[in-house]
């Protein structure tokens, strides 16, 4: 046991530096005493992934030559066992588990184990880290062209709700958690209104457009850019955007 705690603060140690360096290398701002900054650091060096299931997130976790003999392990009392523990300590047992829980699997076993591990984190922190930065670039890049900030972020949060039924997507949500921050920073604006705003209106933001004069192409370019951000642009969306373009060439 004694053993099993040092490899498992060491493995887990090297996979948060790991992690942390991949995000600066991209430039994505990490702070460690965030704790929703910590908890991202975490669920990317553990690819800790939301609904994964204790058993299936063991058998991903090891080379697929030994997956039928954690599978055998790793059910009735000792998965019950892993389901009730906090996610965290779930998965360092999950990527521990063949080396406590089978005998005569030794050492070379455990050294491939840990190697593999520590590959797949940081595989798994480069996808994220490198997403996160094409979200900012497009953030940055928004920002600055914007003329109009403020009715920006409306129209954005339009165009990410316009699905007002389906779940916002991750990149979504990170995108214009981002522009608010940007706009914030660079052109010091904070819209309180729609910080409180859950159901936006479609209503409020067509009104706010129709009252802006002048041309409006900034806003009808960051409104294209948010609808592509996490890929193809669904049937809300389109109707979305040809409301917007309609309106913007009578202002």
């Amino acid at each position: 046991m004694a053993t099993m705690m040092v490899d498992v603060a060491f493995t887990t140690q090297l996979q948060l530096r790991l992690a942390y360096d991949i995000s600066v290398l991209y430039r994505v701002p990490l702070d460690v005493h965030d704790p929703e900054d910590l908890w991202k650091l975490i669920r990317v060096a553990f690819t800790i992934k939301s609904g994964e299931a204790a058993r299936e997130g063991v058998a991903k976790a090891v080379p697929a030559l030994v997956r039928p003999l954690v599978k055998r392990f790793y059910s009735g009392s000792a998965l019950t066992a892993g389901k009730a523990l906090p996610v965290v300590g779930k998965h360092l047992l999950q990527r521990n588990v063949i080396k406590i829980g089978i005998p005569l699997v030794g050492v070379p076993l455990a050294v491939l184990l840990n190697r593999y591990t520590t590959l797949l984190a940081g595989r798994h922190a480069r996808a994220v880290f490198r997403n996160e930065a094409r979200v900012i670039e497009i953030a940055e890049a928004i920002s600055e062209r914007s003329r109009h900030p403020q009715l920006m972020l409306w129209v954005a949060w339009l165009v990410l709700r316009a699905n007002a039924k389906a779940k916002i997507a991750d990149d979504e949500a990170l995108l214009m958690r981002h522009l608010v921050r940007l706009v914030r920073e660079r052109h010091e604006v904070v819209d309180e209104q729609l910080a409180h705003v859950v159901d936006i209106d479609p209503a409020e933001v067509w009104k706010r457009v129709d009252t802006e004069l002048g041309d409006l192409s900034d806003v009808l370019d960051a409104a294209e850019r948010v609808a592509t951000v996490d890929g193809d642009v669904n049937s809300r969306e389109k109707a979305v955007l040809a409301e917007l373009r309609e309106r913007c060439r009578r202002s």
